[in-house]
């Protein structure tokens, strides 16, 4: 990976192999960020996506096949138990432009991912909510 700052902004490349979110919790260890926020885009594959069912209160997964553009990704930051975590949603199109969108479960960077990475000032914390069993915001 490649990083660089820009007015208090961090631009990111990340590049061929490497992992998301794995790679970005890397990165937020080492900067020591604990609140932010993401936007990027990119060639990946390997993606594993997920939908929240609310019922059920689980992600259910689904796999994209193959090399596809991120045609987004948008995300926060946040601490759960001390630790960082990304809450990431992404949208990728394959060669048809077919898009395919959800939670980020997990990619592999293909080509490059190139993402604006805005870290907060404040630590923001995730607690565990008990109607739906996930970490929101505390706000």
């Amino acid at each position: 990976m490649k990083i660089s700052e820009h007015d208090e902004r961090f631009l990111v490349r990340f590049e061929v192999g490497e992992s998301l979110p794995s790679a970005l919790v890397k990165l937020t260890q080492a900067q020591q960020w604990t609140s932010g926020s993401l936007s990027g885009i990119g060639g990946v594959r390997n993606v594993a996506l997920a939908y929240f069912d609310l019922a059920a209160k689980q992600y259910l997964s689904f796999q994209v096949d193959g090399v596809v553009e991120l045609v987004s990704l948008i995300g926060n930051l946040a601490l759960v138990d001390g630790q960082p975590f990304w809450h990431l949603h992404a949208a990728v199109a394959d060669r048809q432009g077919t898009v395919r969108a959800g939670h980020l479960v997990g990619l592999e960077i293909a080509i490059t991912a190139e993402c604006w990475i805005v870290p907060g000032k404040y630590p923001v914390h995730r607690h565990r909510d008990d109607f739906s069993g996930l970490n929101l915001l505390d706000i």
